[in-house]
């Protein structure tokens, strides 16, 4: 009777491996023909000396690049809070959430009005961070009204790391802030060995739709391989816009994009921890704005995470999130849709959790909705067990 009761753990894909061959190949053709504009002399050095075929700032990509990139990346990697506990694994059937915290605007957290992110809401949001029971990395954007921009990087990190545990996410404004967020960490690690050992951080970095790296990005890139500190390197193709319309054409720019970021990352210092990731989405034509809660995101972000399980790859995915402006029904059917399907298609960090109005708002009280929907969600994703005692027929 109680036979073959392997506990079966929910999950969907959008592609077959044979779809996703045809992916892969798509972008290998793309970085080998049309090649990928490389904005950093080191990097273009860097490709050049293993095979790449350099025209100015254009670089064609071999194939064998891209293969060698794939033995080479970790598939799994273990990140830490703040008291050096190993707590995140990101790797297969492990899915953490990640909000922002900071943004172009804040909801008031007393006046519900909205208002300029300044300074102070920094220390707020990190102190609300450690209330929560299910957002496992902090996000850092760089904002704050009333702060230089030239360091509201450090500053913003700065609060949280002092004012909560869980690990942080961060964009740095430059190779110079990045180098200053790295000896912040080295300082709370206890020195630069073990913060490599136990990782602390992950930074942010993205190209430039279609088929553009950034200077800054790519030394930062560089960078972070050198000091083994994980990253996750995501494109953003707008379907419509910077990237073709078809989801075929979307997909296969946005993996090349991201696996150009990932051969310069593996010949900096090979096995150095790497997120695949991207933010596949469209253009509205009406406003010509980037829709970020809807079908057509949904789907993107389950087909790429598709492609990182394929490859065995951790995944960088975007959920939690919505188009409207206030926590409204739309709101809470798009956040409760997407962070489902985040976990159910296998992303291992999921991004932007509670942004609002296209990722130009945060607001306090939808991250602690989006804390009560993952709750929900993660429950689901336990599935059913089946043993004599869960089928309790001594009581029946």
């Amino acid at each position: 009777m109680f036979a073959n009761m392997t506990q079966i753990t929910p999950r969907m894909r959008v592609l077959s491996d044979s779809q996703i061959k045809e992916i892969h190949l798509a972008a290998c053709e793309i970085l080998e023909r049309t090649g990928s504009l490389i904005h950093n002399e080191e990097a273009r050095e860097l490709l050049y000396s293993h095979g790449a075929v350099v025209e100015g700032e254009l670089v064609k990509i071999p194939s064998y690049l891209v293969d060698r990139a794939l033995s080479s990346v970790p598939e799994r990697f273990v990140l830490c809070n703040r008291d050096g506990k190993r707590n995140l694994h990101m790797e297969t059937g492990k899915t953490h959430f990640s909000p922002l915290v900071d943004n172009i605007d804040i909801v008031d957290p007393h006046t519900r009005k909205r208002r300029k992110f300044v300074a102070s809401d920094a220390k707020k949001m990190a102190q609300l961070m450690d209330y929560t029971r299910h957002m496992d990395v902090v996000q850092v954007g760089a904002f704050a009204a009333d702060l230089p921009p030239e360091t509201v990087d450090r500053i913003n990190v700065r609060e949280m790391m002092l004012n909560q545990r869980k690990s942080i996410s961060f964009s740095p404004n430059g190779p110079e802030g990045l180098m200053d967020i790295i000896e912040m960490a080295e300082i709370v690690a206890g020195g630069r060995e073990q913060l490599r050992i136990n990782p602390y951080l992950i930074k942010l970095g993205e190209p430039i739709s279609p088929l553009r790296h950034d200077g800054h990005a790519l030394k930062e890139l560089m960078i972070c391989a050198e000091y083994g500190m994980p990253i996750v390197y995501y494109p953003i193709p707008m379907g419509g816009a910077t990237a073709p319309a078809t989801s075929a054409g979307l997909l296969a720019q946005g993996h090349a994009e991201s696996l150009a970021g990932l051969v310069v990352h593996q010949l900096t210092r090979p096995g150095s921890p790497f997120l695949y990731g991207g933010v596949a989405t469209v253009m509205d034509m009406k406003s010509t704005v980037c829709v970020y809660a809807g079908p057509e995101i949904y789907l993107q972000c389950a087909a790429l995470a598709d492609i990182a399980n394929y490859f065995e790859l951790p995944f960088w995915g975007t959920a939690g999130m919505t188009d409207t402006v206030v926590l409204d029904e739309q709101g809470a059917a798009e956040i409760g849709m997407s962070c489902l399907l985040a976990v159910l298609t296998g992303a291992n960090l999921v991004h932007d959790v509670g942004l609002l109005d296209q990722a130009s708002l945060v607001d306090p009280a939808t991250i602690l909705f989006c804390d009560e929907v993952i709750d929900h969600v993660k429950h689901f994703m336990r599935g059913i067990h089946l043993s004599p005692e869960t089928f309790a027929m001594d009581v029946i």
